[in-house]
């Protein structure tokens, strides 16, 4: 029997489970959460020897110890290099971080509601690689007809069948493109989404964008041909009033202004936000932004403080410049083309990075705070918010000039919760503006597999 080794599906999903016949090396990444180390198969030969080992929190090779390798006999040296990169459904926006591999049997499918899943598992000898900032990867493979070719971020994953041909093999993008529809028969899985579908803040635009609808001519979802569910802003909350109805879903989204309207915004019953932590537990993700902030507070109150808890929305809206917080999303931004960088059309660009400008944010974290649990090994972990933007709150009255986190996201059991203080498509426009872009990958990144059972959920605070 060939060992196997978990490799990080660097997902929407948070993985949990382990694998007593598995070899990893655990690593860190953000504050949010662990991430298991990569082997590599190209440089093992022997069972306990030393291996080169990728560590997907901060990029880094380093050499390590890992046990149960294959012996050399079970391997067969590549002799083909195949060469590509991963871009969103709509071929145009680079993915990085993607888990890229070749093996000879198709890849297990993605449960079609949410669910805890486990890192990928691959045999030793499987050839794998993460795709570079840019999306690009290449890929020592061993030649054969009837190869899966695997690309997967999250629940967005592709199984192609292909034939590998000896020495360089250039894969057309779309064969490596992340798929935009759920299409198991083709190979072809992405997230069930839910969104609603509010005015302004129209996440659903964003989401056509990225390739999961059909985009008009001026930037704005062709109203039936989108790939996710738009959920009604008149329902009065009735969908998370209902935990089965939530958990068909891997990703939910209560955009700014979703509860404009609703008797008895901002509370939130009791209920409803026991259902919203149960569901992220499971596995779900949850996303609220400036507005719909207490769709955050309320079911995890101890992650962090708004500003004028009592009142927190901020009027009117106020504009800054920001700092991209996260190394690998100043990568990925720094990374992009130039026709991605810049849209025109009056909207901010991403020459002047680190520094961003983020429009209309209607609310301000005041402060993040750590959040400790204790793992099954009775060992801290720190599931508190990760900050990925941050920027001053000039509309506060308190402190107005000091940076304060604006986008983060954090851990509950198997899922996470994301929040930004900015809205993300408030004016219908060709293209992705930079919030717009920090969106996309804050929901392909959040979702990093555990490489052994969640920590456990802090009590509520």
């Amino acid at each position: 029997m060939i060992p196997m080794a978990l490799i990080p599906a660097v997902a929407l999903a948070a993985a949990c489970g382990d694998d007593n016949d598995a070899t990893f090396i655990t690593g860190t990444s953000s504050p949010t959460t662990s991430i298991p180390t990569i082997p590599s198969t190209t440089s093992s030969t022997a069972a306990d020897e030393t291996m080169t080992v990728l560590d997907v929190g901060n990029g880094s090779a380093t050499e390590g110890m890992a046990e149960g390798g294959c012996n050399g006999d079970d391997i067969t040296p590549p002799n083909a290099m195949l060469q590509g990169t991963v871009y969103a459904p709509n071929l145009e926006i680079p993915i990085s971080g993607a888990l890229v591999y070749v093996a000879d049997q198709a890849a297990d499918p993605v449960p079609d509601e949410v669910y805890c899943a486990e890192c990928v598992e691959l045999t030793c000898d499987a050839n794998y690689t993460l795709t570079e900032a840019d999306g690009s990867f290449q890929l020592p493979a061993v030649a054969g007809v009837g190869k899966h070719l695997v690309v997967q971020k999250g629940q967005f994953l592709r199984d192609v069948v292909i034939d590998v041909q000896e020495g360089s093999n250039v894969v057309p993008p779309d064969q490596s493109n992340l798929p935009g529809e759920w299409n198991p028969a083709a190979g072809m899985w992405i997230p069930r989404i839910a969104v609603y579908e509010t005015d302004p803040d129209q996440v659903f635009n964003v989401l056509a964008k990225f390739g999961l609808g059909e985009v008009s001519a001026s930037g704005t979802l062709i109203p039936g041909t989108e790939r996710f569910d738009l959920v009604p802003d008149t329902d009065q909350g009735a969908f998370m009033d209902d935990l089965v109805a939530m958990s068909q879903y891997h990703i939910i989204f209560v955009p700014c202004a979703a509860t404009k309207f609703w008797i008895g915004a901002p509370g939130v019953p009791a209920q409803r936000a026991q259902n919203i932590r149960d569901y992220v537990e499971a596995g779900g993700k949850w996303y609220a932004t400036d507005h719909s902030n207490e769709y955050i507070e309320a079911p995890f109150p101890q992650y962090q403080e708004f500003y004028n808890p009592a009142m927190p929305d901020i009027q009117p809206a106020y504009d800054v410049s920001g700092t991209i917080a996260d190394p690998e999303l100043l990568a990925w931004l720094e990374a992009l083309p130039p026709a991605l960088k810049d849209i025109g059309g009056g909207n901010p660009n991403l020459y002047s990075l680190p520094s961003v400008e983020l429009r209309l944010n209607y609310t301000g974290i005041e402060t993040v705070h750590d959040v400790i649990v204790q793992d099954d090994e009775g060992n801290d972990v720190n599931v508190g918010h990760h900050t990925w933007v941050t920027g001053p709150c000039t509309s506060c009255t308190t402190d107005p000039a000091t940076f304060r986190a604006m986008a983060v996201s954090g851990g509950w059991g198997c899922g996470r919760m994301m929040y930004s203080t900015f809205e993300n498509s408030s004016m219908a426009h060709q293209g992705l503006n930079p919030q717009e872009l920090v969106l996309l990958y804050m929901i392909l990144e959040i979702g990093v597999c555990h490489d052994k059972p969640p920590p456990p959920v802090p009590p509520v605070g």
